[in-house]
């Protein structure tokens, strides 16, 4: 049976997902403008390392199977979109918390937010976003996508698939690692901690001083390989995301955020100096 031919509620599998990839595409081109207009530099953003933001991907698929019957009512279609969007940013966020301890995105500074994942700001934006979606891009989407035949769009859809494939397995592993570690980071501060009070109490006798001496040294080797190993790990993610946050392993992920925040103070500091210099050489 021909790819082309395999229909989910009357759209080929190949077409949604080529929609799935334009779409997860222009969110990415959006959400990279918006981040790196106010930071005032360019900011890749998304989670996989490809120029695609899935969840965008999949909001507009949603849209496109589901909110396209309430179009014939703009007010209806609003307000369906809005509840439909705000429900799915909700429901990745709390599954990124749930599976990673990591918060990507926080809303808390936000005036009517929900546990810091969604807020009542970017819930109208999604309906908006949903409006421009059905009703401006996807028709001129569609009119695109018809130029390819079904076998050309069952073709880039296999080879996009692969290649989204590839990087979603090295991305969930980047995410497995950076969790991994943080836990193990978490369990030797803590056991660090234990043991400093230990030390701290009264009346141990001088090998047991020693002993736990040795013992500290020990923990706070291994504790900062496993920092160094999130801060590697996690170096895509922070870059791109410079508001996460880790409620189960705060103490241990703002070492590595704070680490960050001081190598890159000194790398900015070191090439101003490089410039200054040869300022001065000039003139």
């Amino acid at each position: 049976m021909a790819l082309s031919s395999i229909t989910l509620l009357g759209y080929p599998l190949p077409l949604l997902f080529l929609y799935f990839i334009w779409y997860s595409f222009l969110g990415w081109v959006m959400e990279t403008t918006y981040c790196s207009f106010k930071k005032r530099h360019f900011v890749f953003r998304g989670f996989l390392k490809g120029p695609i933001c899935p969840i965008y991907g999949f909001g507009v698929l949603m849209m496109v199977l589901w909110l396209g019957r309430f179009t014939h009512n703009v007010f209806l279609f609003y307000v369906i979109a809005t509840v439909t969007m705000s429900a799915w940013e909700y429901l990745v966020g709390w599954l990124l918390e749930v599976t990673t301890h990591i918060k990507y995105w926080d809303y808390s500074n936000n005036r009517f937010n929900l546990k810091g994942r969604i807020c009542l700001g970017t819930c109208l934006y999604w309906g908006t976003a949903a409006y421009a979606a059905i009703y401006w891009i996807h028709p001129a989407t569609i009119r695109l996508l018809q130029h390819l035949t079904p076998f050309a769009q069952a073709i880039l859809a296999t080879i996009l698939l692969a290649v989204t494939l590839a990087d979603t397995i090295c991305t969930i592993r980047r995410l497995a690692l950076t969790s991994g570690f943080l836990r193990r980071a978490e369990q030797v501060r803590k056991e660090l901690e234990h043991q400093r009070d230990q030390l701290c109490e009264a009346g141990l006798q001088k090998f047991q001083t020693v002993r736990l001496q040795a013992a500290l040294a020990k923990l706070e080797l291994e504790q900062n390989r496993f920092l160094q190993e999130v801060a590697h790990h996690s170096a895509r993610f922070r870059a791109r995301y410079t508001v996460m946050s880790s409620r189960k392993f705060a103490p241990s992920f703002q070492l590595v955020k704070d680490h960050a925040a001081g190598l890159l103070h000194d790398r900015t500091a070191y090439f101003a100096q490089i410039k200054k210099l040869r300022k001065e050489k000039k003139q």
